[in-house]
């Protein structure tokens, strides 16, 4: 007998919690279980970490588990031949998941599934059509957060892979979806996939994330942030723009403009600093910067978004595919928000919600600061109301979501009610 099924397939957010992707791919199944008809199958694929991983996140584990299983889902973990140690990994390790992947869906949830849609997040899976039947492909959802031509762009080997893949999901009529504009275009561009392979599914918040922000840890600010401070968070990686921040913040400082402690939260998942954390602190000790790094990544440095001498946000980034962060602090209220146009930031931070700076030039970056930090309590006021208008009516995520399960799989939604 067949069962209407969606499995969806994720290298993050299932037994960890350490990127934005992370994040997206929780909101994600969040709403695809209050979207889903009772009679639906669904079907979660993550990336096995073991708990002996650095990157393994109890509470988030627990909490997705409980998610699916609530759902009445099923969890079927993937080996991608790190023995459960690294969720992501190198292209090894994306092949070793792409053939397991495919192994679980052709003897585990294609016998009894019709209507069929595969839903497999981000990079790892981008190889995943050519270890699916014919007949499965057509079903196969490929949702592209990044690619390596914008965060590997040297790495030929794995550039060549994600684009032999995503062509594949292409012709045999399955579709990629992208999360931003600026991935449409950058697909098109520099992946040569036809527009009418893509499909929209803009990134965004949840109404649950509008009242997730917990109080302000103040165990997560340093003391010399106590009186005000600039708040910059991301994963610790070059492309992030850490270095330009620094560079900005010289600038300023040699300027004699009075900067606030700057709090650069540049994290990984492991209890060690990595060759780039080592990187950073080192400019901020030699080159005198009034800034502290924090190295390992906790959800609760999100709640410093809430602070009260919080005074500006800085996504500093020269690569972003979408970009959360400032979404995120225009929901908490955080004003203003200072970003780079790289990417889809260019879509969130503009003149009318905040402070827009040239990618990889820390001189813009410095100015657009410096106008941040001289803008009146009216100006601050007005950004934040502009930058919540923006996110909700723009990015709401799960108006996003049904839309797009109403074009893919119309015969999973529940009915809503009437009267």
């Amino acid at each position: 007998m067949s069962t209407p099924t969606i499995a969806v397939a994720l290298h993050d957010g299932f037994f960890s919690c350490g990127t934005g992707a992370a994040r997206s791919n929780r909101a994600f199944l969040e709403i695809l279980v209050r979207f889903l008809s009772a009679g639906v199958r669904l079907v979660v694929l993550p990336v096995h970490l073991t708990s002996e991983s650095s990157e393994y996140n109890l509470t988030w584990h627990q909490q997705m588990h409980d998610l699916v299983t609530r759902a009445g889902g099923e969890v079927i973990s993937l080996d991608n031949g790190t023995n459960g140690h690294t969720r992501f990994g190198n292209l090894a390790a994306f092949r070793r998941l792409c053939a397991a992947g495919g192994d679980a869906i052709t003897q585990e949830v294609l016998p009894a599934a019709g209507p069929l849609l595969i839903i497999a997040f981000d990079c790892p899976f981008y190889g995943l059509a050519a270890h699916l039947p014919t007949e499965a492909r057509a079903r196969l959802v490929a949702v592209a957060h990044s690619t390596a031509a914008l965060h590997a762009p040297d790495d030929d080997a794995r550039v060549g892979w994600e684009r032999d893949g995503l062509h594949a999901v292409s012709a045999a009529g399955g579709c990629v979806a992208v999360i931003s504009a600026h991935m449409r275009t950058h697909l098109i561009d520099d992946y040569r996939l036809p527009a009418e392979s893509l499909s929209d599914l803009p990134n965004g918040l949840t109404a649950t994330d509008w009242q997730r922000i917990a109080p302000p840890d103040l165990r997560l600010l340093p003391s010399a942030a106590r009186s005000g401070f600039l708040l910059a968070m991301g994963r610790a990686v070059p492309y992030k723009g850490f270095d330009d921040l620094l560079d900005a913040l010289v600038v300023l400082a040699n300027a004699g403009v009075r900067l606030p402690h700057a709090v650069i939260a540049a994290v990984t998942d492991d209890p060690h600093p990595t060759p780039y954390q080592r990187h950073l602190l080192t400019r901020i000790t030699t080159e005198k910067v009034n800034a502290t790094l924090v190295n390992r990544f906790d959800p609760r440095l999100r709640s410093l978004l809430i602070h009260p001498a919080l005074a500006a946000v800085v996504v500093p980034s020269r690569v972003e595919p979408f970009g959360l962060i400032p979404l995120e602090a225009f929901v908490a209220g955080a004003a203003p928000v200072v970003a780079t146009t790289a990417g889809g930031l260019a879509e969130l931070v503009t003149e009318k919600t905040g402070f827009p700076a040239r990618p990889r030039n820390p001189a813009s970056l410095a100015s657009a600061i410096a106008k941040a930090l001289a803008i009146s309590p009216a100006e601050r006021a007005r950004l934040r109301a502009a930058g919540r208008h923006l996110t909700a009516t723009r990015y709401n995520y799960e108006t996003t979501v049904r839309g797009f399960l109403q074009r893919h799989a119309p015969w999973a939604l529940a009915q809503a009610p009437t009267g």
